[in-house]
């Protein structure tokens, strides 16, 4: 685009220039013409001087205006001023007669009718080449525009394409993230719990009460701790019906342990409605927020955690729109690490690289974006908008 712009200003610089040498030549030209015709009024010393000079002034510029003509045009204003010292000889000796200054008069007048007629040849063919010019100057204007509308268009197809597999990578990863959620859920559910029942049953078994009880105790622990793994891992189906209070529990479950006065608030205004989203989708608003839920369980430190629902979509448009807002009131993080997170660097956020990646990630596939806002010591709130 910038090569065609400057093709088209160097055109345009030349068109002018020559615009203005013609004007330049046709100034010079009406000079002449003025000296001619005051000359062929008065036919007296004055005005044949007059003349006489303007017509030695301008031969130059004629002759490497038109080289086309040089001949033609160098004869003619050639013949003109020789008549013309004769003129103003034959007056300023007075020895002229009428009939010979007539004459001579009439040479230059045939002289100067010549070379007008030169010039307005000349002219003519200046506005035909300008012409031609500026139709192959409109043509390279129109190809340049086609070719660059095609090369955009293929650029936007090849970006379109990497986005589309990019898209199709990220969907897929995801997919195999669940499915592997899933089967270690199932694995530590059939394996781990229940052999750790089973030592629970042998441990009922020993002599010794005491050590016995702490065996059991430490493993139904154990097996607890599992459970909550499990359903952080495979949380039961989620529908639009239940989204709030499935929240609810995986809060629960992820903040259990946390001082007494730790608050978790949920709430989702009375315009949100969450049927609008499909299951697969509204597992990945639910991913998302339990990966902010974990990264303020372990790096916040928080005692007060609100996530907010809000609709951004008007009554009289149509789809989608949701805004999500989880803040906490933690130890908060550097203007630095948010500044990395938000520009999409999350190799120097080491204590949570993951958790914030998976968000991003999943944002990202349900088409929305975040944006996480923090200082030292006054929490955080990550805003996502979908």
């Amino acid at each position: 685009m910038k090569k065609t712009i400057t093709i088209i200003s160097i055109f345009t610089i030349l068109i002018l220039a020559c615009c203005s040498r013609k004007r330049a030549e046709g100034s010079s030209t009406e000079e002449l013409y003025s000296s001619w015709s005051n000359f062929n009024e008065q036919k007296d010393v004055d005005s044949c001087k007059q003349f006489i000079a303007e017509l030695e002034a301008f031969m130059p510029d004629s002759y490497d205006a038109y080289p086309e003509l040089r001949e033609q045009t160098r004869k003619e204003l050639e013949t003109s001023l020789a008549e013309s010292k004769k003129i103003l000889s034959l007056i300023e000796k007075g020895e002229g007669d009428s009939i010979t200054v007539h004459e001579s008069g009439r040479i230059i007048n045939l002289s100067m009718l010549s070379y007008l007629n030169n010039q307005n040849y000349v002219l003519e063919e200046s506005h035909s080449k300008f012409y031609t010019y500026f139709i192959w100057l409109t043509v390279a204007i129109v190809l340049g525009s086609g070719i660059l509308i095609l090369l955009n268009a293929r650029e936007i197809k090849k970006r379109d394409k990497i986005i589309y597999n990019s898209e199709q990578f990220l969907r897929h990863s995801i997919e195999v993230q669940e499915a592997e959620r899933r089967r270690i859920s199932q694995e530590l559910h059939d394996t781990v719990a229940q052999s750790m029942r089973y030592v629970s049953l042998l441990a009922e078994n020993l002599s010794e009460k005491e050590t016995a009880s702490k065996i059991i105790s430490t493993q139904n622990q154990n097996i607890e701790d599992i459970r909550k793994l499990c359903y952080n891992l495979t949380p039961p189906a989620i529908s639009s019906d239940d989204m709030i209070s499935a929240l609810e529990l995986l809060g629960s479950k992820i903040f259990d342990g946390m001082e007494k006065d730790f608050e978790l608030r949920i709430v989702a205004e009375d315009s949100v409605d969450f049927s609008l989203w499909n299951d697969v989708q509204l597992m990945s608003i639910y991913r998302i927020i339990q990966e902010a839920f974990q990264n303020i369980q372990k790096h916040a430190q928080a005692h007060e955690v609100t996530v907010l629902f809000r609709s951004t979509t008007s009554d009289q448009s149509a789809g989608k729109g949701l805004k999500i807002i989880i803040s906490d009131d933690g130890v908060g993080m550097s203007e630095e690490t948010v500044e990395q997170i938000n520009g999409g660097i999350f190799s120097n956020v080491k204590d949570f690289h993951f958790g914030v990646r998976n968000i991003v990630e999943r944002v990202q596939l349900l088409g929305g974006t975040v944006t996480y806002r923090s200082e030292i010591d006054c929490g955080t709130q990550i805003t996502v908008v979908l």
